[in-house]
């Protein structure tokens, strides 16, 4: 990391517990081209390098969901709308904040985040794919590279201000990011904001051209920003997302022209949109006697065989099977229907309920069976070394998470259950390593520097000159990763 990225990441991660000024965009009026001083003052190595260490120091303080199945709906989300979009960047970082309120954020480097939350104020996924076509502009328009250039002409805090306010909110502190506005810089943070509305208009309107040529329905946009408005109505302060992207109904009328332009598309609702969404309503905001009596319902006022009661009957399964009540459970499966019964997620549900019914091998069958179709499913993969470790099959569980850790490498959640299978089969030598990716991807960087030294030092120990070597190189990169830390 060179000198001029370590200054970046030292005001970062100084700043952001003590920042009293709001997320600003500080840019001139007339937004420069790419190709100009702005963004070649931070190269795009250089923001990847610093998203990196912003989402691990998230990590750090903000409780994050680590489902397999929100991870990958999140991602083919993502992953539909960068062919379309003006982002340069091949490298996207997930992370989905377990929180209720409505929010969104992207951060230089390509990392994308959503509170688990926003599903419940979504109506379909085109909805959802609005906002990050949304944030996914911002990414390819170099909107912080342009404030950094504009921050060098003004006070040096300023370079670290937007990361340092989007970690103030996602970390449940948003009102911090406010104070700043009864001091005697509101002058300065009311003109900054004001250039911040130009940017939000160029992030509607190129998310809104990649929106339609993804396919999904441009008129999504001004009907989520509607959706925000009145979310807005109903609670004390605004949702995380207005704090940093302002939403008037201005700028909703606004989007409603600019959609008229493009073709409508029908809207889609997946079978894994609706779980998800009900998971965040089991999460956030039924009570626990009321959970089986609202699916249940939805049930009976749902078109037969549709995605939505597949949904509710996944849903009423899950919430047996928390219940340790594997009959009930299974009547719920039996009732999905295909193509729903060969989806990922009811395989899994499914494995396990065989799992809590005596039914270790045909769990794991299950498993098996269905992974040829998709080899490198996160659940699938995850669901089948859990039950491998349940069944006490030691090396076929850490054989599986070995692989599971190549295909999700900076994943700290694939890196933990690792380290605690590698622990369960006594391979403490990489049980240390993975103890220490797991440290190290969640923030905790003195923790993870300490676990990789143990397994160096059994590497040395073991005369595994082949091993000490790869764990000497990787000890030292997260060394000088941490070196840029407080």
């Amino acid at each position: 990391m060179n000198f001029r990225l370590t200054r970046l990441a030292l005001f970062l991660l100084s700043s952001h517990a003590v920042l009293n000024t709001p997320p600003t965009q500080a840019a001139t009026a007339d937004l420069p081209n790419l190709g100009d001083s702005a963004s070649s003052y931070v190269s795009l190595q250089e923001e990847h390098d610093l998203g990196r260490v912003w989402l691990r120091q998230l990590r750090a303080q903000a409780k994050t969901l680590d489902d397999p199945l929100t991870t990958e709906f999140l991602e083919n989300l993502i992953f539909r709308l960068v062919p379309h979009s003006e982002v340069k960047q091949s490298e996207f970082e997930f992370v989905v904040v377990d929180r209720a309120e409505l929010n969104a954020f992207a951060v230089p480097g390509g990392i994308i985040g959503i509170n688990f939350g926003i599903l419940l104020y979504t109506r379909d996924e085109d909805e959802l794919s609005a906002v990050l076509a949304h944030e996914l502009a911002h990414l390819s328009q170099r909107h912080f590279a342009r404030q950094i250039e504009a921050a060098e002409k003004q006070e040096p805090i300023a370079i670290a201000t937007l990361l340092a306010s989007i970690l103030l909110i996602a970390t449940n502190n948003p009102d911090a990011g406010f104070a700043g506005l009864l001091t005697s810089q509101a002058a300065s943070i009311q003109s900054r904001l004001a250039y911040s509305r130009e940017w939000e208009q160029e992030a509607d309107r190129i998310g809104m051209r990649t929106l339609s040529t993804a396919g999904l329905d441009p008129y999504a946009m001004p009907s989520m920003f509607q959706q925000m408005l009145q979310a807005n109505r109903y609670n004390e302060r605004p949702p995380e997302f207005l704090l940093t992207h302002p939403v008037t109904e201005s700028r909703v009328a606004d989007a409603a022209d600019r959609a008229q332009k493009y073709p409508r598309k029908p809207r889609l609702a997946t079978f894994e949109f609706r779980v998800l969404q009900n998971e965040a309503m089991i999460r956030y905001q039924l009570n626990t006697d009321k959970r089986v009596d609202y699916f249940s319902h939805q049930l009976q006022i749902t078109p037969r065989n549709s995605s939505e009661q597949a949904a509710a009957l996944f849903s009423l399964a899950r919430l047996a099977l928390d219940n340790n009540d594997s009959k009930t459970c299974r009547e719920h499966l039996n009732k999905i229907i295909s193509p729903w019964r060969e989806h990922a997620a009811v395989v899994a549900l499914s494995a396990r309920t065989l799992q809590a019914e005596g039914k270790p091998e045909l769990a794991i069958n299950a498993i098996n069976d269905a992974l040829p179709f998709d080899p490198q499913d996160y659940l699938l993969l995850s669901t089948k070394a859990s039950l491998l470790r349940q069944n006490g099959q030691k090396n076929a569980a850490v054989a599986t998470l070995k692989q599971l850790s190549e295909l999700r490498s900076t994943n700290p959640s694939v890196w933990r259950q690792l380290g605690e299978a590698a622990g369960d089969a006594d391979m403490i030598l990489l049980g240390h390593r993975a103890n220490a990716e797991y440290l190290f991807y969640s923030g905790y960087h003195a923790k993870a520097l300490r676990q990789m030294e143990l397994a160096l030092q059994l590497a040395k120990k073991n005369h595994d000159f082949q091993q000490e070597a790869a764990l000497g190189q990787r000890l030292r990169v997260m060394a000088n990763t941490a070196a840029v830390l407080p």
